[in-house]
């Protein structure tokens, strides 16, 4: 039996603070963009927000274990980090530090124990297993090869390098999959192909916990992201179809309705760009712009917007294959994913939309 090459202890987990916070930033915008794909396209920035000021947390905080600091730390995110992200990874924090304890060196064994008690709180809070393309598809499989390789080697480092790997093959196992948790599952089969942005996080904080137990390891500048293709297209899909709105849980909310509401399969591509980045109420054009980008097909793109600004932002990015309809936002909204999910062309999606405005709620 070998010793423990990792001294799990309160520098090993500023260490994995530090090394997390950097990788993170420097990901930040990669992260970005693989959720404007599928999802709110915040995690990476929500992520830079919330980890980038963990430091001053934990200074205030003054934590002298390692469970104290992943406690500060968890605390910390759920209060920070915006969407759904700050209850996930503020879980995390949160279960790891309280099943650490008071010890001021942690046992290899009770790092596991604090693995499995975080992944199955995720589990429990984001009602997701492996496979449904979340940060549990890192997670699991990362936990899974910690315990594992620790009881066959013995070897904290060891454990942890393997739970690494397994957490970065998981999050590039979720390219394939169909998203069935989170915003991502409102797309349906359209999800597929996409790397699932919370697993690829997981994955990097996994990889700066292994990187921790070497502070050379931490020193080396984090890889530069492997940048995602483009699906190709072998022909023009369906129209689709942009919601701008001043609230990003409106325009969510209206996708989310006018998709439901047609029942015959699976709806065209529909695309939220509501509120401004940091999720503050306006309107900001490279939401729009990526927005447009997530639905177009080669068909063209409709613009559904709800007032104001929100107008004027829009005809900005207007142009050939991308027109504005003139009609109420809900209604407006339903019509024209109905219209482009049974196979309408960019002409009658807009007419069915702008007919939206003649409907009457009350006769006489």
């Amino acid at each position: 039996m070998t010793t423990t090459t990792a001294a799990l202890d309160l520098p090993f987990f500023r260490r994995f603070l530090d090394r997390a916070t950097t990788v993170l930033v420097a990901h930040a915008a990669y992260l970005t963009d693989l959720d404007a794909a599928i999802g709110d396209a915040d995690h990476g920035s929500n992520l830079k927000r919330g980890f980038g000021s963990a430091a001053q947390a934990v200074a205030d905080a003054a934590p002298t274990t390692p469970g104290a600091l992943l406690t500060t730390v968890g605390v910390h995110l759920t209060n920070t980090v915006g969407g759904a992200s700050g209850p996930l990874y503020g879980t995390v924090f949160r279960r790891m530090g309280k099943m650490l304890g008071e010890d001021a060196e942690v046992a290899p064994e009770t790092l596991g124990r604090a693995l499995a008690a975080a992944v199955a709180s995720v589990r429990r809070l984001g009602d997701s297993a492996p496979g449904d393309a979340t940060m549990v598809d890192a997670l699991q499989p990362a936990t899974d090869a910690y315990i594992a390789t620790l009881a066959e080697r013995q070897d904290a480092a060891a454990a942890l390098e393997a739970a690494a790997e397994a957490a970065r093959a998981g999050a590039e196992a979720t390219v394939p999959l169909q998203a069935r948790r989170g915003r991502a599952s409102y797309l349906g089969e359209r999800s597929i192909g996409h790397r699932d942005p919370g697993a690829t996080s997981t994955a990097l904080l996994i990889t700066a916990l292994y990187e921790a137990t070497d502070p050379a390891l931490c020193a080396v500048a984090p890889e530069p992201p492997v940048e995602e293709q483009p699906e190709e297209r072998s022909a023009p899909g369906r129209v689709g179809v942009v919601l701008v709105s001043h609230s990003r849980e409106l325009a969510a909310a209206t996708a989310a309705l006018a998709k439901s509401l047609y029942g015959a399969g699976d709806p065209a591509p529909v695309a939220p760009a509501g509120g401004l980045a940091d999720g503050g109420t306006g309107t900001s054009a490279e939401l729009i712009r990526r927005a447009i980008g997530d639905a177009d097909e080669g068909a063209g793109v409709v613009l559904v917007c709800d007032m104001g600004s929100a107008v004027l932002t829009a005809r900005t990015l207007a142009g050939d294959g991308v027109r504005i309809a003139d009609t109420p936002f809900v209604e407006g909204a339903v019509a024209a994913v109905v219209t482009a999910s049974a196979g309408g062309d960019l002409a009658a999606v807009l007419a069915a939309a702008e007919d939206a405005r003649t409907y009457r709620k009350v006769t006489g």
